[in-house]
């Protein structure tokens, strides 16, 4: 048991020590690759009223005010959905401790 311990890198975490996940930063960096393109497809698809708004500004006359309120709040809301997703990921689940396997019949 004690060279268990020796052998697996831990980490404290409020005065408990808890074993660091093996592959995580792999995981880690694909989850944030998958954010950001969503971010990116999400933020693309949100920012066409935005556009629009220049556009009717010189075409049709339409008050600039419109576009840099439209563009505050796509700004905004992009700002809101990164720290929920940061958010998200900072709470997220961590790793149980190993039990030990009481079943006879598992073979292992």
């Amino acid at each position: 048991m004690e060279n268990e311990r020796d052998n697996t890198a831990s980490n404290t975490v409020n005065g408990a020590e808890q074993p660091k996940r093996k592959g995580s930063k792999l995981r880690d960096f694909l989850f944030g690759l998958f954010f950001f393109f969503l971010l990116r497809v999400d933020m693309l698809l949100f920012s066409v009223p935005v556009w629009a708004l220049l556009i009717l500004h010189f075409t049709v006359g339409l008050h600039i005010r419109w576009f840099w309120i439209a563009l505050g709040i796509y700004f905004l809301s992009g700002l809101l959905r990164y720290l929920l997703i940061l958010f998200g990921r900072w709470g997220g689940s961590s790793e149980e401790p190993k039990k030990e396997n009481k079943n006879p019949y598992s073979g292992l």
